[in-house]
């Protein structure tokens, strides 16, 4: 990866709806350049997929989760991330092995997916933090 792949992705971290037109003509390339290498990307899998930043009134939390020892963190991540309203789950150091974002209407929802993750086996705690307010770029 060089400084224009790393220019392309920027833009498209800021809007991932940028059209590569556009792209190429604040990097200073051609179009037919940008789409190569964003195509070049997804395949090498250096872009993982095309996202939307949702504005809506849900109910954000992270819910850390901290395993058991000589457990398979990768199987735990897996089975959480099947789990209706997570978006994202995150294998971590520290304290606790697992981060899961979740997104969901009620205080309840996200109540139930605690529990669901409280149940499932090798799972010695969790902690979860609302999220209040969001930052985008």
């Amino acid at each position: 990866m060089d400084s224009t792949d790393e220019q392309i992705l920027k833009a498209l971290r800021q809007n991932a709806r940028t059209p590569y037109i556009e792209i190429a003509k604040n990097i200073g390339a051609s179009e037919g350049m940008v789409r190569a290498r964003v195509n070049r990307m997804l395949s090498e899998g250096s872009i993982k997929a095309f996202t939307v930043k949702v504005a809506a009134g849900n109910i954000k939390a992270l819910i850390d989760v901290k395993i058991g020892m000589n457990v398979d963190t990768s199987n735990v991540a897996s089975r959480i991330m099947k789990m209706k309203g997570v978006d994202v789950v995150y294998e971590v150091s520290g304290e606790e092995d697992i981060v899961a974002i979740v997104d969901v209407m009620s205080t309840l929802e996200l109540n139930s997916i605690v529990e669901e993750i409280r149940r499932l086996e090798n799972v010695a705690s969790t902690k979860t933090r609302l999220i209040m307010r969001e930052h985008w770029r």
